[in-house]
């Protein structure tokens, strides 16, 4: 008898305890009968995980969210809990990967619509470099020219200041100069990412046509 004595107390606290969170709105609920007709009664949890009734929220828990309820006890409108900077963080990174899995899925597509085999690839990659080498022949010529006229005018200075007209004739060629040296280092710079770009692509259409990722993955 004395086992069942303490077993019924026990699940009689439980009950009690269960029945707090009723209790209290009903209480919130009794204590807002008498007030005014347009004043409303909040639920909402702190930061504790506590759940709180009445008519303003403290100022350290107006991020918490919050229920309005009517008379009754029951849900006329809620208002999430703000997210943390974590949440706002994850959430963004969320985002990007979404937003880059939706273009690479688009460069996929377009990958397998345009190229039917490695071969085609490797053959765009030549036909890209060979325009590429190309216009880089035509800018190392224009500098060798650049520099054969201005050595050719700045020998006709000699060690005097050069006359204005000649003066300007040096700064033109030396402007020209500078501008095909940069041309000469750029093109070499599109050409390296034109091969990483096609070396990228020829390996991803592998796997795509091998059916070992979808598209966008």
């Amino acid at each position: 008898m004395s086992g069942r004595s303490h077993k019924d107390d026990r699940q009689g606290r439980i009950a009690r305890c269960r029945q707090w969170p009723a209790l209290l709105l009903g209480l919130a609920l009794a204590a807002q009968a008498g007030a005014a007709d347009d004043k409303k009664l909040y639920r909402w949890v702190d930061d504790k995980g506590q759940v709180h009734f009445g008519d303003k929220l403290p100022p350290q828990d107006a991020k918490q969210g919050r229920e309005t309820l009517n008379r009754q006890g029951l849900v006329t409108s809620t208002v999430p809990r703000e997210p943390t900077a974590e949440e706002l963080a994850q959430q963004r990174a969320q985002a990007l990967a979404r937003e880059e899995a939706a273009r690479r899925a688009v460069v996929d597509r377009t990958l397998l619509q345009s190229y039917t085999s490695v071969a085609e690839l490797q053959a765009a990659r030549e036909d890209r470099v060979a325009t590429i080498d190309g216009r880089t022949v035509l800018a190392r010529k224009a500098v060798a020219d650049n520099e054969k006229v201005l050595e050719d005018l700045r020998s006709r200075a000699g060690d005097k200041p050069p006359p204005p007209e000649l003066a300007k004739q040096i700064e033109t060629f030396e402007a020209s100069l500078v501008d095909n040296l940069q041309l000469v280092q750029r093109l070499g710079e599109e050409r390296s990412q034109i091969e990483a770009q096609f070396s990228a692509d020829i390996e991803r259409f592998k796997l795509l046509r091998a059916g070992k990722i979808k598209p966008g993955d």
